[in-house]
Order: structure tokens, then sequence, then C-alpha cells
């Protein structure tokens, strides 16, 4: 199941094309280019097999800089498989925009709620200019080294969080200070009493200042180190397949939105095998 925290994310951005105030909106999904009837944890996946290895694959969801895929590694043969996520690429293509009939050039097109649209229609609806299609395959992110800088960030910022403040320590004991004093006098001056009450401000305002501030570095040092914890849990991770073996995990790739269909190429030994997807926008 994927994380809390990524589930929200999927949820807020597979809401994916929004627009400005009149325009469409438009909800952005993948799913396979051909039917499969293949179904993992209600997700429909694309087979594919090479030298006898079986790749599954399979669309999450969308992050709001990336995009999710299960991939699922079945090794029946008698020799390891080395499968690594940084060797996953895909490329995007797109279909053709439609030549408007004549007078109506500079008209929007104006879909229907529930009609699937391409990207070329989306963006012409919404007044928006279509991008280039990314120049070559875009790769998988590789989860270690995003693990580690996690890690390492959490770090800080839990030490930041821990670290502690001597100059918010040496206010409150000045103010605890003149608060005594003041007490064994006999007649406390105002200009005494004014002094007094301006080191218990400052001593007041920093450390509350100083408490959010450190209170903000363990949040971020906790998100960190979820974020690692779900990434060592669900990405697929590099890994030696033994004979009979299977593995699956998440693969993170670039986000794309103007593109109509992606090909993933999964690598089985020192070949790529395709699978591919269309990406489509239902007019909400």
């Amino acid at each position: 199941m994927l994380p809390l925290s990524s589930r929200s994310l999927c949820l807020l951005a597979g809401l994916g094309l929004a627009s400005t105030a009149c325009a469409p909106t438009y909800q952005l999904g993948l799913k396979p280019a051909q039917s499969t009837g293949l179904f993992k944890d209600g997700r429909e996946q694309v087979l594919a097999v090479a030298d006898s290895v079986e790749v599954r694959l399979s669309f999450v969801c969308y992050e709001p800089t990336r995009v999710v895929f299960e991939a699922e590694y079945y090794n029946p043969t008698k020799r390891t498989l080395v499968v690594d996520p940084a060797a996953f690429q895909y490329e995007a293509s797109r279909v053709a925009a439609s030549p408007l009939p004549e007078g109506q050039k500079t008209k929007r097109p104006k879909p229907l709620p529930g009609m699937e649209v391409t990207a070329a229609v989306a963006a012409a609806s919404m007044a928006l200019p279509l991008p280039p299609l990314p120049p070559q395959a875009l790769a998988a992110f590789d989860p270690e080294p995003e693990i580690t800088a996690l890690k390492e960030r959490a770090d800080k910022e839990a030490m930041k969080a821990a670290r502690v403040d001597w100059l918010g320590l040496a206010l409150g004991v000045a103010s605890i200070a003149t608060d005594v004093a003041s007490i064994t006098r006999n007649n406390e001056t105002r200009a005494q009493y004014e002094t007094r009450a301006a080191i218990r401000d400052a001593a007041f305002t920093y450390n509350s200042i100083s408490s959010a501030t450190k209170i903000g570095h363990a949040v971020a040092a906790e998100v960190m180190q979820a974020r690692a914890a779900d990434l060592q849990e669900y990405a697929l991770r590099k890994v030696t397949l033994e004979p009979g073996f299977q593995v699956r995990g998440y693969l993170y790739f670039p986000r794309y939105d103007a593109a109509d269909g992606l090909v993933v190429k999964a690598p089985v030994g020192s070949n790529a095998v395709p699978l591919e997807f269309v990406q489509v926008r239902k007019r909400l």
C-alpha cells in the first residue's frame, strides 16, 4: 500500500491540469496502451517477457514533480539477474493536433465533461502553449542518493532541534536574576522596573522564537526521515535477483504532463523491453 504522505501527494497531483478562470479543468491519468486484463492491487499491468524473464509494470500515481510506477520482475531462469532502477527510461510521444475546419481556427475547443482529450486539445482549450517533447529519453530516479541525502539532512535538522540555545539560556537567567534582585529592594525605581521588564520581555520573545525554530527543525527532520523510510520500504532498489525469485517496487520518473504516450523501457540483462502506456486527460 502507498504510504499516507505519498497517497495525499498523489491525490492532489492527480487532479493535474488546473487552469485559469473559465477554462476547462482536466484529470490526468495513465493506463496501458492496450488492455491486458492483468491486475495487481486494482491497477492494470503491462506485461513483457524477455529471455524468459517476466516484467510487469503498472501506473501508481502522480506526485507534484514525478510519476510513479510499480515494477515487478519474476526470474524463472537458472541464472541471476541484476535489476537496477536507474537503468529504466521512458520516451514521450504526442498525438498530432487535428487541423480545425476553415473558419474555426481562432476558436478554442470546448470538450464536454467526461471527454478524454489529447495534450494538444487540452492546451488549446486552456489557451496555453504546448511545450516541446523531451529531446531524449528520461531516466528513472536512483533512490539510493536520495535516501542518503534525506538521512543526512534529517540528522542535521535533528541536531539543530536538539542544540542548546546559550543566548536564550543567558537571557532567561538574566531575567530571573533581575526579578530576584527586585524582591530584595525596598524601593525599586521606575528606571529599574523598566530595565527589568525589558529584560523579561526580551527573554520571552527570544525564547518563543527559538522554540518555534526548534520545532520547525524537528518537524523537518521527521518529514525527511519519513520520506527516507518510505523510499527504503517501497522503492525498487538495485538488487541481484536469484533464479526462481521475484521482486517488486516503485519507480519514480520525471513527470511530463504534455505527452500522450509513454514507452517505458525496462532493463533485462543487456536488453530493454518496451512497456507502453497512454496518458489521458478527462474533462472535469
